[in-house]
């Protein structure tokens, strides 16, 4: 098995939409083509403009930030029970590269 194919870049992105950084880590993310993008914080402000339909990455929700912002993630959103940890586990088992904003 090429190990390759379970790498992937991991975008943490804490910005709301309309920031500057929102803004480049989503043009990263998307010339990546295989990229896993965590929000947290004002990143969650992402789900109600759609994000979980752009193609080449993945998306991750903070369940606790959804709770505070009132923001329900759609099917295409996985919200782990533990979001770090999951985000830790990816970073360390599986990142080619990682970014945050």
């Amino acid at each position: 098995m090429n190990i390759k194919q379970n790498q992937y870049d991991v975008f943490l992105l804490t910005k709301p939409p309309q920031n500057s950084r929102s803004e480049l880590c989503l043009k990263l993310a998307a010339r990546s083509g295989n990229a896993r993008l965590y929000l947290a914080g004002d990143g969650v402000y992402h789900l109600l403009a759609g994000i979980e339909e752009l193609p080449g990455f993945k998306v991750y929700a903070c369940q606790q930030d959804l709770e505070v912002r009132a923001i329900k993630a759609g099917e295409k959103v996985t919200v782990p029970d533990d979001f770090y940890a999951v985000f830790v586990e990816d970073v360390m088992e599986h990142c080619r590269r990682a970014y945050t904003f």
